[in-house]
This record gives C-alpha cells, structure tokens and sequence, in this order.
C-alpha cells in the first residue's frame, strides 16, 4: 500500500507515518489467557490418558501376558500411527471449520476409548481402544494451536504456546503421581468391586483418567471461536488449497524440515527416557510401582512448567537481541545438554540415575512451547493447522513408535535380559539428542532466511 504523500517544505513530497495495525478484538487480553488455560488443561487430560501406560506396565504383562515389545508397540505404534493418519486430515479440518466444536468431539472421544481401554479383556481389545484415544487426540493440537495463535499477536505468542504445551508435563506428571497413588491405594494387583464387576486396579485408573475428561466439556462450551486474522490483525482471507500448501511447504521445506525434525528427535529421546524411567527404577533400583510414579510424577509437574517458560524467555531475549533464530538456538543447546543428562540417566548408581532424569525433564521442557510458536511464524494463518499436525505426526512417529520400540527390542531379543533396561536405554536416547542438535545446527541458517523474507 502506498504511503499518502504530503507537500513539505519548499514543495517536498513528505511521506506521511502508516499508522499503526490495531489487534483483532480481544487478542493478547484476559479473555485470551482463558482460552490458553482450557487449551492447557485440554492437553493434560489428553496426555493423561495416553502416558498412563508405562506406569502400568507390570501389572498389565502380569494381567494380559504381555511382553516388553508388546507393551512398547501398544505404547508406540497403535498410538502414532493412527495420530498421524488422522493428524493431517483432522489438520485441514481445523484450517477450514469450528475448531472448538472440533476440540470437544475430540474430548469425549478419547475420553471413552480411555475407559474403554480399562474394559479390555484382551490385547487385541486394547489395542482397537489405544487406536481410539489416538484419533480422538489427533484432534486437540493443530486445533489448539490455531486458536491460540488467532488469540495472540507475535509478541506473546511464544509465551502464551509454552504456557500451553506446559499440558504435556502436567499432563505425564499427573498420570505418574495420581496413578502412582491410585495404586498404591488400592494395591497393585487387587480387584475392586465396581459396577463392571470385579476389576484389578490398573483397570481402575483408566476409568478414574477417562472419566476425568467430563471436567473439560462445560470450560471448552464456554471458549468462543476467534476470527482468523494474519500478525497484522487483518483478516486471514480464504482457507489455502492444496496446490497453495504444498508450494509454501516446498518454498520453506529447509525450514520446516528443521523445525519439525529437529524438535521431533529430541521429542523421540525425551520420550524413550520417560516410557521406560519408571520401569529401570522398579527393575534396577528396586523401587515400587506407585513410588517411582509418584516421584516422577511430582518432579515433572514443577520442573516441566519452569522449563518451559525457561525456553519461552531465552527465545525471547534471543529473538529480542536480534536472532531471528533464537527458537532454534534454545533447541540446539536443549538437545546438546540432553545428550549428558540422558547417559547420567542411565548410570548405575541410583541417586545418579534419579538426577539425570530430574535434569532431562527440565532442560528438554525447553522446547515444546517453541515449535509451535517457530512453525505459526514460518506459515500463514490458513496452514498453521496443518504445520502443527506435520510436527505431532512426526513426533508422534519418531517418538513414541520409534523410541520405546528400539528399547523393546533391544531388551527382548538383544540382550534377553529385563535386567539390562538401562543399556537399552543408553542404545536410543543419547543418540536422539545427538541427532536432534546436528540438524538444528545445520538449519539454523535456513531458518533465519525464511523469518528475513517474512513480511
């Protein structure tokens, strides 16, 4: 848009100032940090449901005659990949249509197939219920994403999605504490009297999870949807077609390709160490079940939050001296400082091994705030949706099928030894971390060309 041009002194042409782009209505203000709490608290109940399950996993071996790899593929792969295949559709979905309304299909979906999973009778029977959490979940992150980024003008937006993605340590710290003391209550291998008949204790914590989910229906009612809007505050037009996404992928892909991967390896060593941590310290350390979840879990509610908005306040002063690439940067060294803290994690002596994991979960907390916030800056409002769906299908990929999958194998058909879980350990999630600082150290460069061409 051309400036107005007034005459000045001498008859000189003298550009008037632009004025200033207000923000949409109500963005950055209370309102807009209600929605960031639902979306918050959306995301614990989410992760909740779907991390319970390495807690459990000597009672369900016990119960369902399970196998490290079974357990693992359960964990894993009957989860990502159903998240990922339905992650993308759902995505464009978002970008098109009433995320809210989404969002709450979505809730009671997986909140049923939660207690589903505490019915089964079988691991084919657990295996249909962990795919339906998947595709309800599926739902919940690149919708949530794009409402809050509508909620957020840039200069709090990085804040405001780390204060979101806190969700996924409230969520796996409550799911260690509650279900830790939820066993320890009841006893590890007691039946409880309940409506559904008798049922041992670890079916009793998935019910009390799915169950919990009705909490979040009445908060999302009262979330209304925003206006899409671009940084600027004007409208964010019509919904992107297919041929548009993919030539602004292809147009950004060394960006993206960091971003996304990057920030997926280190989700992939992130959740190898916390599948299995509390299985090496009931099998290594001879700790209980509920003592290990509630230690854990208790660690993971204070230190995750805090390195989240650790992360949010580097990038920010990063970002704020003139990196452009400061989210990349506190990934880099996130990744670089959970390469040590993971090999400490696996250390035979057990105050050793509890501090490695106690680091890791706070320094690899740095980074789930800033992904998001790195992709809705990479791409328009129309495709932030899908952005953040290639990122969660491929964490979900990387991290929770790849991951917990390798110390699987390794544990059953390698080293034959349940016993040798912290080797197997030490085999995946260095080596993640290492991978994941070599390809941010590569990008950043790419990275920091795409946010110059930004306008």
């Amino acid at each position: 848009m051309r400036a107005a041009l007034d005459p000045g002194p001498r008859g000189a042409l003298v550009a008037e100032p632009r004025p200033a782009k207000p923000s949409a209505p109500g963005r950055d203000g209370p309102y807009a940090w209600y929605v960031v709490v639902v979306m918050c608290l959306g995301f614990t109940f989410s992760y909740m449901d779907r991390s319970i399950l390495p807690l459990l996993i000597g009672p369900l071996e016990r119960s369902l005659h399970l196998t490290d790899t079974t357990v693992a593929l359960l964990q894993g792969a009957a989860f990502a990949i159903f998240y990922a295949l339905f992650g993308l559709p759902l995505a464009r979905v978002a970008d098109r249509s009433h995320r809210r309304n989404l969002i709450l299909v979505g809730v009671v979906a997986w909140s049923l197939a939660t207690v589903a999973c505490g019915l089964a009778q079988s691991v084919v029977q657990l295996l249909a219920a962990r795919v339906c959490v998947a595709i309800g979940e599926a739902v919940l992150a690149p919708a949530a994403v794009s409402v809050i980024a509508d909620y957020f003008t840039p200069r709090w937006r990085t804040r405001a999605l780390s204060l979101y993605s806190m969700g996924v340590f409230f969520g796996g710290g409550l799911s260690l504490s509650l279900g830790g003391a939820l066993l320890r209550a009841l006893g590890p291998q007691a039946q409880i009297a309940t409506p559904f008949g008798l049922l041992e204790s670890w079916r009793i914590v998935f019910i009390t999870l799915g169950a919990a989910g009705a909490i979040l229906v009445p908060l999302l009612l009262a979330v209304r949807e925003p206006p899409r809007v671009a940084d600027g505050g004007e409208s964010a037009g019509e919904p992107a077609s297919l041929a548009e996404l993919g030539r602004t992928f292809a147009r950004k892909r060394g960006a993206l390709f960091t971003t996304i991967i990057g920030f997926a390896t280190i989700a992939l060593g992130a959740q190898t160490v916390q599948v299995w941590a509390p299985t090496l310290f009931v099998r290594v350390h001879g700790w209980s079940i509920a003592g290990a979840g509630q230690r854990m879990g208790a660690f993971t509610i204070v230190l995750g939050p805090l390195g989240a908005l650790t992360g949010a306040f580097l990038a920010e002063r990063l970002e704020r001296a003139g990196r452009s690439d400061g989210k990349i940067v506190v990934g880099l060294v996130s990744a670089s400082l959970c390469v040590a803290a993971s090999l400490l994690a696996t250390a035979g002596a057990e105050q050793v091994a509890f501090a490695g994991v106690v680091a890791m979960q706070y320094v690899v907390a740095f980074n789930f705030g800033l992904v998001q916030a790195a992709l809705a800056e990479l791409l328009p409002n129309r495709m932030r949706a899908v952005g953040s769906a290639c990122y969660v299908a491929a964490s979900n990929l990387l991290a929770a099928t790849l991951g917990p999958l390798l110390v699987g194998l390794l544990n059953d058909h390698l080293f034959r030894d349940p016993a040798m879980i912290a080797t197997s350990i030490r085999c995946v999630a260095p080596v993640a971390f290492l991978a994941a600082a070599l390809i941010m150290l590569w990008g950043r460069r790419s990275y920091r060309d795409q946010i110059s061409l930004n306008p």
